[in-house]
């Protein structure tokens, strides 16, 4: 690995780490565990998850030079096609290091809102991550520079040109994804990185697959589609 590539996966991992989100989901565990027993299943309590674990993607985005180096026509693109798996896989992440499964509080809430079969493929899905949580804070970067990593919405006010021209987004992803497979083969040896990597991959198909199943949940896409339109706004105003 080169001094670049190290220094990449060195800041992208800082920028996760100042976030404090697992910290502030802590916090808001908390809240909610501290609430009337009748109060403790509501929707909403999800909901304010929810914007935890999209919402705490936001602030890492804006941070990227590299993202802010596109134009602001393809950064607004970025972040609409990918806000959904790349908060998706933020959530899975943070469920696990928190161990929410564990809270009957919280996964009486999230059948609620979801229902009791969705609500156990999340769980299993985020304890079948990867278990360095350094890799799911490099793959979250990665996904941010993709084409489109979620379920496809036709939009005909959106120029499909913007997102196919950008030949210098596809350089930012390359770079990205290079240092994660040097870095996957630094600690594991080529066999294992094969075998995590394909795993990692799997972890986002089955993302896909659930985002697919959700697609009609009202409740769910308006939060989601909202912190969407937040975010595209912050980049304006940073612009």
């Amino acid at each position: 690995m080169t001094s670049s590539q190290w220094n990449l996966i060195s800041n992208v991992i800082h920028v996760y780490d100042e976030q404090h989100s697992i910290v502030r989901m802590k916090c808001l565990i908390e809240q909610i565990c501290s609430l009337p027993p009748k109060l403790r299943s509501k929707p909403s309590n999800i909901l304010d998850m929810l914007n935890q674990f999209f919402g705490s993607v936001q602030p890492l985005i804006n941070r990227s030079l590299h993202l802010h180096s596109l134009p602001m026509d393809a950064r607004r693109a970025l972040i609409k096609h990918n806000m959904q798996t790349t908060g998706a896989l933020n959530g899975l992440f943070l469920f696990r290091e928190l161990n929410l499964a564990n809270s009957s509080i919280i996964m009486n809430a999230l059948t609620v809102l979801y229902g009791h079969d969705l609500a156990r493929i999340c769980v299993r899905n985020s304890y079948e991550c990867d278990p360095n949580g350094n890799l799911i804070k490099m793959l979250i970067f990665i996904l941010v520079f993709s084409g489109n990593c979620s379920m496809v919405k036709y939009d005909d006010q959106e120029d499909i040109r913007t997102m196919s021209s950008s030949a210098h987004r596809i350089e930012i992803q390359n770079m990205y994804i290079t240092a994660f497979w040097k870095y996957l083969v630094y600690l594991y040896g080529f066999e294992e990185a094969v075998v995590r990597f394909s795993s990692l991959v799997k972890r986002i198909l089955n993302m896909l697959h659930i985002a697919e199943v959700i697609f009609n949940n009202g409740t769910h896409n308006q939060t989601v589609d909202a912190i969407v339109t937040q975010t595209e706004r912050s980049l304006v105003i940073g612009n």
